[in-house]
């Protein structure tokens, strides 16, 4: 698993407000297969035109390198670890530009100044 690939993950069993299903996720970081088996990502769901404004999801249009078959948005706002054993096929994957519109989104998120974060 690599950053910005698109998986099928089974998200189940949830709480609350906390987004579910079988469903695709984009990956932020895939984890260390000998260490840690598990991978940070961020969830796909149906675009929505209340998403458009909210600076917390990231369109993605259906092409044949993500291969989304219908306008989605990438929830930045649902980031979670989960295990590799969730994972089932891998979809495609998706643009530098579209993981760096993900990367602004969780600086938002957590409010994350990115000059505190420089050397």
């Amino acid at each position: 698993m690599k950053t910005g690939e698109i998986y099928w993950v089974n998200l189940d069993p949830t709480i609350g407000e906390e987004i579910k299903k079988r469903r695709p996720v984009v990956v932020l970081s895939g984890g260390h297969n000998k260490n840690l088996k598990l991978a940070i990502v961020v969830p796909v769901t149906a675009w929505s035109s209340y998403w458009e404004k909210n600076p917390f999801f990231v369109s993605l249009e259906p092409d044949t390198m993500n291969g989304i078959r219908k306008k989605s948005v990438v929830d930045c706002f649902q980031i979670r670890a989960v295990s590799h054993k969730r994972f089932a096929e891998k979809i495609g994957e998706i643009s530098n530009d579209e993981i760096d519109q993900i990367k602004r989104s969780i600086t938002l998120i957590l409010d994350i100044e990115l000059k505190h974060c420089e050397d």
